[in-house]
């Protein structure tokens, strides 16, 4: 099999988060559980989050509770199996979320509602994207395809919440290309801007119905030091995930 190079440095990710209107990312500090009827930072309810997974050999979705107590729930399915569960704890110093099960373990940046990181497992590695739409106060849309290139093809998985903020991942099933974390907005309902935790641009467009987005993302070559050459295109929808 080609190579599935992913990379992941936790200071790369940290610092292609692109800030939102309030000057925060959409994985900025805080908004682990929902408050309680008191306001303020005391805990309250449990936080539930929804969202996607993927590798180079499967996909599949996510679904995480992250309790007052900062202990996480969860379990990820796989289309066509397996369904994993899952437990673990949030590191709030670090804004990190760590959860095992099944031979998998998860590590994710958890804020402001989001969650957006990478797992381990008995197929391979790949990555995580999931939101609190109630911690959020925004809805999401998810959206899920493929990606073509000339030097790879591979899975594209973008969740955008009604805002315009965004995160999503390219994860590569075949080819030399590295697979990678993005975040970026989108403008107006009409344009994705985004870029990889490797600097490489993304740039989409939506349909009218919002239902698609198609544009152009070229990997580099895992490993490569030259310049990236790569030419390529993806498309994803709300029914492809």
């Amino acid at each position: 099999m080609t190579s599935r190079s992913i990379v992941y440095r936790i200071s790369s990710l940290s610092a292609v988060l692109i800030a939102s209107a309030c000057g925060s990312g959409m994985l900025d500090a805080g908004y682990l559980t929902a408050p309680s009827g008191g306001g303020g930072a005391s805990p309250g309810s449990p936080a539930n989050y929804v969202g996607v997974i993927g590798d180079s050999l499967k996909q599949g979705t996510a679904s995480i509770t992250v309790a007052p107590s900062l202990s996480v729930t969860g379990v990820l399915t796989f289309a066509g199996g397996p369904t994993v569960p899952v437990t673990g704890t949030v590191d709030t110093a670090a804004s990190i979320m760590h959860a095992t099960g099944g031979g998998y373990t998860l590590q994710g940046f958890t804020s402001l509602g989001t969650i957006s990181g990478f797992y381990t497992g008995p197929g391979g590695n790949g990555f995580l994207v999931a939101s609190s739409d109630s911690l959020t106060g925004a809805t999401h849309r998810t959206y899920c395809g493929v990606y073509t290139s000339t030097n790879s093809n591979g899975r594209f998985s973008i969740q955008v919440l009604s805002g315009g903020t965004a995160g999503g991942f390219v994860a590569q099933t075949s080819g030399t290309a590295v697979s990678s974390l993005f975040t970026g907005n989108v403008i107006n309902n009409q344009t994705f801007l985004g870029v990889t935790n490797t600097g490489i641009g993304i740039n989409g467009t939506l349909s009218t119905d919002l239902a698609t987005i198609t544009g152009t993302y070229a990997p580099p070559v895992a490993n490569s030091t030259g310049p990236n050459t790569a030419t390529g295109q993806f498309s994803a929808t709300t029914g492809g995930c």
